[in-house]
């Protein structure tokens, strides 16, 4: 009798959830619909939204964290306090792309002519930090830091000041961009993140410093072609470049006899081995 009766509840009860709808995952045979996230459009402007988005996301996200923070710390509760400072640091730790380059979004059409007075502040500011990157220390086996790249027996190169001077350097372009100083601020970026192994991103950096000023005092061609060549592989992109530096940038660097070398080997076989 009571298993009849629990076997009647059930199915009554199986019932109802049937009639109002509602779905429990394991009974569920209809296939879900397409997700939403791949119905999106791929565009310009929807990378730039979705990007703000996000870090406005990031920075609510934090501002969280540290109010809650504050409350544990003026109620005493040491456990929670614990909590929320191991979720900050967790937080501080993990990397955070910026998903919108500014070389990208400034486009290649910008001209590098006006005088701009504070926008040649930041560009000294940017390359004061950028000079006094390197940390010098007499016992390398000794240092040991996450913020610390070694760039030479003796000498590390603190990544963090490279930020900065990266950072800058987009506050410039972003804030500033007919200054006659953003060909200036994109090679600088350029050579940044060449240093960080981000070569993609170095090459279109270089470009913008030549293409927003073809006078541009910097090796910019030759820089780009040299990373299209040799870490990218796309040699049929670097060889023109190097043909144009060997011409326009013959005065910014000394290494004429070996791009006309090179461009000899590209031009007769672009699966020639690199020139070191």
């Amino acid at each position: 009798m009571k298993k009849t009766l629990f076997t009647t509840v059930f199915i009554i009860f199986t019932l109802v959830f049937a009639a109002s709808g509602v779905k429990d995952k394991r009974f569920m045979v209809d296939k879900p619909g397409p997700d939403v996230f791949e119905q999106i459009t791929p565009s310009a402007a929807t990378e730039i939204a979705m990007a703000e988005e996000l870090a406005q996301t990031r920075l609510a996200y934090h501002t969280q964290l540290e109010k809650i923070k504050s409350f544990y710390e003026q109620s005493g509760n040491q456990l929670k306090l614990e909590w929320v400072q191991r979720e900050l640091t967790s937080l501080d730790s993990i990397p955070r792309y910026r998903y919108l380059l500014q070389a990208e979004v400034a486009g290649d059409k910008l001209q590098a002519k006006d005088s701009i007075p504070k926008a040649d502040i930041l560009y000294k500011e940017a390359l004061d930090i950028y000079d006094h990157t390197d940390l010098i220390f007499p016992i390398p086996m000794l240092v040991k830091h996450e913020d610390l790249a070694l760039h030479h027996p003796t000498m590390y190169v603190s990544k963090k000041r490279l930020q900065r001077a990266l950072n800058k350097c987009n506050d410039l372009i972003r804030d500033y961009p007919t200054s006659d100083k953003i060909d200036d601020a994109a090679y600088l970026a350029g050579q940044i993140h060449e240093y960080f192994g981000d070569y993609s991103i170095a090459v279109l950096y270089y470009k913008r410093a030549f293409q927003w000023d073809s006078l541009t005092p910097y090796p910019a061609r030759y820089k780009a072609a040299k990373i299209l060549d040799y870490q990218l592989s796309e040699r049929g992109q670097a060889l023109p470049l190097y043909r144009e530096s060997l011409v326009k940038e013959a005065q910014y660097h000394n290494a004429s006899d070996a791009i006309a070398m090179r461009i000899e080997e590209l031009a007769g076989d672009p699966n020639s081995p690199s020139i070191k």
